[in-house]
């Protein structure tokens, strides 16, 4: 601020107008000012719930509660109770969703993530039945958000690139599988959330765009994770990358992911938040920026870690 405000010799009206008068000389210190109070009221902390799979449900749901989270993405597996999607026990639905919501915990999004473009067709054929059981079911398992990557035409690892992923018959084949998903996910009302990466086919925020004007449908959205987009080379230009991801495929943002990104020999690592090189306050401010509740969901770390990172996560809305 231009002066320092003597709040204890000022009434409470004095000092809300000394308070605009010197915002008014700063509109950047107000616009800062508005998206951390946008930033606070709309981000809503969540963890995959995957990170708590260890422990038993009900001591899992409590655990989450305490340490600070209003959401999980589920996969329904927990020490005493679990979800296999291909033989579904719903009595196991029934005690888990009950769970959460007993404590408080909302499901913000179901975990289906497989290689859509698996070469390997018994693979991909899993993941499919995984998909469409989620697709015609999320009423009962509590969320219409389905979260999957983009796949890779790598033959070993779906995290591993392939040169075929850049061309365009692999981006046609991406989009094609993706938009048959998509169409079922129509019929029932869901949502079909993808996460680029750069080892996989949709693996810029270019063709991010793309996919959204081509797949043009409100069952086809975004899991924003800025991290995802950086290879290595492009750590340098961390903050207009920033801004371009958001200018082209902010609008489409259903869920958000905290985790980190730093530099590797082979690329880039992708450790918890706060062990890597992301401008935090940048990504937050254009979170907040979207100007609607979107829930931040913790990633890529242990249970030992959590509270490290989420700690971290929420001292960087004070530097928005």
């Amino acid at each position: 601020m231009a002066r320092h405000l003597q709040t204890s010799s000022l009434n409470r009206r004095e000092w809300l107008k000394a308070l605009s008068g010197a915002l008014a000389l700063s509109p950047a210190l107000a616009a800062g000012a508005g998206l951390k109070e946008k930033a606070k009221q709309n981000l809503q902390l969540a963890i995959f719930a995957s990170v708590y799979a260890g422990l038993p449900m009900e001591k899992a749901a409590r655990k989450i509660k305490a340490d600070g989270f209003r959401g999980v993405i589920h996969n329904f597996v927990f020490a005493d109770v679990r979800l296999d999607s291909l033989a579904p026990d719903w009595e196991a639905v029934r005690k888990i969703t009950e769970c959460f919501d007993r404590n408080g915990i909302k499901n913000v999004g179901l975990s289906a993530y497989y290689n859509v473009v698996d070469p390997d067709a018994a693979r991909r054929e899993r993941g499919e039945k995984q998909m469409l059981f989620m697709i015609a079911n999320w009423k009962r398992l509590g969320s219409p958000i389905i979260c999957t990557e983009t796949g890779t035409l790598n033959p070993q690892s779906e995290w591993l690139e392939s040169p075929e992923n850049a061309t365009e018959k692999g981006y046609l084949r991406c989009r094609s599988k993706l938009e048959s998903m998509v169409k079922a996910a129509e019929r029932t009302g869901a949502i079909i959330a993808i996460e680029p990466y750069w080892r996989n086919i949709i693996d810029s925020p270019e063709r991010a765009e793309r996919l959204f004007r081509e797949v043009n449908s409100p069952s086809l959205k975004l899991v924003m994770d800025p991290c995802n987009f950086y290879r290595k080379a492009d750590l340098a230009r961390m903050q207009p990358m920033l801004e371009d991801i958001f200018r082209r495929v902010g609008r489409p943002t259903v869920l958000a992911h905290a985790k980190d990104v730093k530099a590797s020999a082979d690329g880039t690592d992708l450790p918890a938040a706060g062990l890597g090189v992301l401008d935090y306050p940048r990504y937050l401010r254009l979170l907040a920026s979207l100007d609607r509740e979107i829930y931040l969901a913790l990633e890529h770390l242990t249970l030992d870690d959590v509270s490290r990172a989420r700690d971290y996560v929420l001292s960087q809305f004070e530097r928005i």
